[in-house]
């Protein structure tokens, strides 16, 4: 059971939540899965913003684009948990599709909340262009590689747990896309397998 304890959103800040469920980027299985565990913050996220009254929105980019407008209170809590129970991991639409449509919906004063595990750097800059809107980002990362070797656990050869073998990103991109996004000063918050999220995103 994942809590949230103190997500750092500014102190009036509405957020909207971009949650990355294209196919092509998605590792591990069942529960410890990058899908499960993006869907569970997101829920935890929406869950904690929505308590302290402030607006949620939350697009998806699963099979269907899945844009759920910003709003508060109980019954958005509901329509939020609702839309996270039904996504699934097999989305073609890439983030930075994804946050190019999305963005310009934001307000000044909001928060983009990114969850994804991709590594490709293009996502990167639609979030540079946020800030001189007045407009905050932080991004939640999800280390595919870990998801992907603690899914194949016990094998006894290393060879198969090397990035090419289980077909996830290298330490090298791994490093690149933390390395971009501080180059663009977004808040970074890297999520490992079996790693707890309240204590990832209190540090």
């Amino acid at each position: 059971d994942i809590q949230v304890k103190e997500f750092e959103l500014e102190q009036t800040a509405d957020a909207w939540i971009f949650l990355d469920l294209d196919a092509s980027v998605q590792a591990g299985e069942g529960d410890d899965s990058t899908v499960e565990v993006a869907v569970r913050a997101a829920a935890s996220i929406a869950d904690r913003a929505l308590l302290e009254n402030r607006a949620v929105g939350l697009t998806a980019s699963g099979h269907r684009m899945l844009v759920l407008p910003a709003d508060r209170g109980s019954r958005q809590q509901l329509k939020v948990l609702q839309a996270l129970a039904a996504v699934e991991g097999d989305g073609r639409t890439t983030l930075t599709e994804m946050l190019v449509q999305g963005l310009p919906r934001m307000r000044r004063g909001m928060t983009a909340v990114i969850i994804t595990p991709s590594v490709d750097r293009a996502w990167v800059r639609p979030l540079a262009a946020l800030r001189p809107r007045g407009v905050a980002s932080v991004v939640l990362w999800l280390d595919a590689l870990s998801f992907a070797q603690a899914a194949a656990g016990a094998v006894t050869d290393p060879s198969e747990l090397s990035p090419a073998a289980l077909g996830v990103p290298d330490a090298q991109q791994a490093r690149a896309i933390r390395h971009a996004l501080a180059e663009y000063d977004v808040r970074t918050h890297t999520l490992q397998a079996g790693s707890r999220l309240a204590e990832v995103l209190t540090r």
